[in-house]
């Protein structure tokens, strides 16, 4: 099996198109020495989860990644640890309060030029 999504996506993608056509999919060497399923039932399960529709030129990194990887691959979840929750609250706090930006952002300089002397 494959390590990541990329490496996984580079080994069915031969042409470099970005995206890889059903027919590559299903010819793959891991399609058919590893999975243990037919042709066909792999096919339904692409129509059922609509992954390569009949406009479509193929299944883009991106799709695949949500397909095949989703641990990998995080969509629109909560923040969920402190700093990215403050980072949240800041982004809103300035969006509330047009008038303060400028302060806000000035202020945030400041600290960073603090910072970067103490380090360097």
């Amino acid at each position: 099996m494959y390590r990541n999504a990329e490496i996984a996506f580079s080994d069915l993608d031969f042409t470099g198109l970005g995206y890889v056509t059903e027919t590559a999919f299903l010819e793959s060497n891991l399609v058919k020495n590893r999975i243990p399923y037919s042709e066909e039932e792999i096919k339904a399960f692409f129509r059922e989860f609509n992954m390569f529709g009949k406009n479509s030129k193929g299944m883009a990194v991106d799709e695949f990644k949500k397909s095949f990887f989703p641990h990998l691959y995080l969509v629109q979840e909560e923040p969920d640890d402190f700093e990215e929750n403050e980072a949240m609250e800041n982004k809103e706090e300035l969006i509330k309060n047009k008038g303060k930006q400028p302060q806000v952002i000035e202020d945030r300089l400041k600290k960073l030029e603090i910072r970067l002397k103490i380090k360097f």
